[in-house]
């Protein structure tokens, strides 16, 4: 373990995901471009599956061997493809589903294992970039409206169903494919008539922004049935800066934009569609919910010097944003562990005077009383309060 003021300098593994980008995570480290494969997702945490590693007692040490309790996974991600369409379980589902896999006799490693560990996995999302969404299910009202738009009878049967995204996924294989055709050509039809853009825009209105969405689909997953649960889904734009809370068992996917995301630490997935991965459409309908609830973008508020707070689904964890300039530092208490990102710029984090640039963390173990972030660039800040005994 570390003393109590020092930092330790993280070594983060790379997710290559095919939906990645081959010059964000390359670019923010000062790396050469294009990369030869995606880089999707920059890990910093303990989940055993792709540890961060620290320098401990001149050995390198696997965060899960030292720091195995850490409530929180931290994440950047370079969006440069939609992402799957999802749900994450609650901790009684992933409890239930993960002893029932192990029973099943299926490999941790398996592709077409579901759950990967006992753990819910609540997630907060706060845009680097401009950034795409899909979050949760449309009211019903607003898709009949679609649906009369775009002139899609399986999207006003959908619109009259008690869950239109079930609805959409249950469709037998010929019916979803001929939705698919009908949607993209209706969609043509729009954009050809009305000069609708075929990209999102924040200004678009409910039906162009489905219109654009239908082209970014059916681009990267030709086909692909997903397209039309998205379409039974809200489409929300984030600004930099603006971020989103997805708690368990809601339906969501990421479109595009750069983001860094923090999550409880844990890997747990059910797939919808719009992926090469293995898709279980009843166990996703399982601990899905059904409602459809208001999106909640949250707007930053920032404090007198600047520092934006992100409430999280939990107390003790605590996620801070903050712009250093020189002759500006930030400064902060910070109880339990506690971990710095850098996003942008170059900064030294005190206690321990250790500099850290775009792309790059640091951690302490132990929780200083204060830390202090000098230079000039972007941080995160995010601190794990230690549990109370009892």
């Amino acid at each position: 373990m570390c003393d109590m003021a020092e930092f330790l300098r993280m070594s983060n593994p790379i997710q290559h995901y095919a939906w990645g980008s081959c010059s964000v995570l390359a670019t923010m480290q000062g790396r050469s471009t294009p990369t030869s494969d995606p880089e999707a997702e920059l890990w910093m945490g303990a989940h055993p599956s792709a540890p961060s590693h620290v320098e401990v007692g001149g050995s390198s040490r696997g965060l899960h061997e030292v720091a195995p309790h850490l409530p929180f996974l931290l994440k950047i991600l370079a969006i440069a493809a939609p992402l799957s369409i999802q749900v994450h379980p609650s901790t009684e589902q992933a409890r239930e589903g993960y002893a029932r896999e192990d029973r099943a006799g299926v490999p941790l490693d398996s592709p077409r294992r579901n759950y990967k560990d006992e753990r819910a996995k609540p997630e907060t999302v706060v845009a680097l970039s401009e950034m795409w969404l899909l979050v949760g299910q449309r009211q019903r009202r607003d898709l009949a409206r679609l649906a009369e738009r775009l002139q899609l009878p399986w999207l006003a049967e959908a619109a009259a169903a008690d869950c239109p995204v079930q609805h959409a996924l249950e469709l037998p294989d010929d019916d979803a494919a001929a939705a698919v055709r009908a949607t993209v050509t209706a969609a043509a039809r729009l954009a050809d008539a009305e000069g609708v853009p075929r990209e999102l825009s924040p200004h678009g209105d409910p039906v162009q922004r489905a219109a654009a969405l239908t082209s970014l689909l059916s681009h990267h997953y030709p086909g692909d049935r997903g397209l039309l649960v998205a379409l039974c889904m809200n489409v929300v734009h984030l600004d930099p800066g603006q971020a989103l809370f997805t708690p368990a068992q809601q339906v969501h996917a990421y479109l595009s934009g750069t983001a860094v995301e923090i999550m409880a630490c844990s890997d747990n997935v059910l797939r919808a569609g719009l992926t090469p991965k293995h898709v279980d459409v009843p166990e996703l309908l399982r601990i899905m919910s059904r409602t459809a609830e208001p999106v909640e973008v949250f707007e930053p508020r920032p404090e007198s010097d600047g520092v934006v707070h992100y409430p999280l689904w939990d107390p003790a964890v605590t996620l801070t944003a903050a712009r250093v300039a020189p002759g500006a530092p930030v400064r902060r208490e910070l109880a339990g562990t506690c971990m710095v990102l850098v996003t942008e710029g170059e900064v030294t984090v005190a206690p321990g005077g250790l500099r850290a640039a775009a792309g790059e963390s640091l951690i302490c173990l132990d929780g200083p009383t204060t830390v202090t972030v000098e230079g000039s660039g972007q941080v995160f800040l995010v601190a794990a309060a230690p549990a109370r005994e009892g």
